[in-house]
């Protein structure tokens, strides 16, 4: 009777360890695991064209100043550079963004108010952004 007491908890261990994952042996690898999955993205859905600046981390180094990279119409952060976040957006001179936000990345998005301004607009980590850029000088409020 003991052996198979002995065969059972083994069994127990090994089957415990096949289904939880594996700690990360530093911070370095919790990071690439984080990285797998977007915790929230921007969507440029400016028509005809029109790029946006994105910012990749908010830390105050960026590619080219103001942001990290231009997001083309109809594409996603996460999804056109790989990016697990997306630290916000950068409107240049002579533009206005219209927002959508949304806490689940399928769900409904709701209007955000005023429209913004030229400069950079940052975003939560577990937020979901639909931005529309617009030629304006004056950014409308409703």
């Amino acid at each position: 009777m003991p052996a198979k007491l002995k065969t059972t908890a083994i069994a127990v261990t090994v089957f415990a360890s096949a289904i939880l994952p594996a700690q990360p042996a530093s911070a370095e690898a919790e990071n690439n695991v984080t990285a797998m999955a977007p915790t929230n993205w921007i969507q440029n859905t400016t028509p005809n064209a029109t790029r946006l600046g994105v910012i990749h981390v908010r830390d105050g180094n960026y590619t080219y100043g103001t942001h990290d990279a231009t997001l083309p119409s109809g594409s996603w952060s996460d999804l056109e550079f790989g990016w697990a976040t997306t630290a916000g957006w950068y409107t240049g001179p002579g533009y206005c963004t219209r927002q959508f936000r949304s806490a689940e990345p399928f769900a409904m998005f709701t209007r955000q108010l005023p429209d913004l301004g030229p400069g950079q607009h940052f975003i939560g980590a577990h937020t979901f952004y639909k931005v529309e850029a617009y030629r304006a000088s004056v950014c409308l409020s409703n």
